[in-house]
């Protein structure tokens, strides 16, 4: 389930992208701090950048078409607890099943999507732009 807190985030339930581990094993071997790549889904092309974090990867995820971007903090485990604003949350369920009511499931499905076409080698990715 997620939940809805009065300082107007939504956390979404938990979930393991351990799909990201062969490219964040490239990056640590090859001393890349970041590595980035497109992603097609709902019609929109997202920006997803995975960096190397102050406590572990982070996943950056950006439309710049439609105006959003998060960023998802994960272990070292690459376990995440997804929490973003609402209106983050609204938009991007609004990209991915337009007309349909805002659903957690809409977003975890959406990332694991990310996962399961991120690229496994540095050399299919470039450096991200802050």
């Amino acid at each position: 389930m997620f939940t809805a807190d009065r300082s107007r985030t939504v956390t979404l339930p938990p979930l393991v992208l351990g799909g990201l581990r062969p490219l964040h094993r490239q990056m640590l071997r090859s001393n890349v701090s970041s590595a980035s790549f497109e992603h097609d889904s709902g019609g929109a092309v997202f920006e997803i950048c995975l960096t190397e974090g102050e406590h572990g990867p982070e996943l950056l995820v950006r439309s710049r078409r439609h105006g959003i971007g998060f960023t998802l903090s994960m272990t070292t485990h690459f376990r995440v607890a997804p929490v973003l604003s609402d209106d983050t949350y609204r938009k991007l369920c609004e990209i991915l099943s337009p007309g349909e009511e805002p659903a957690p499931g809409v977003v975890v499905e959406f990332l694991q999507d990310v996962v399961a076409q991120s690229p496994a080698v540095l050399s299919r990715t470039h450096s991200c732009a802050a």
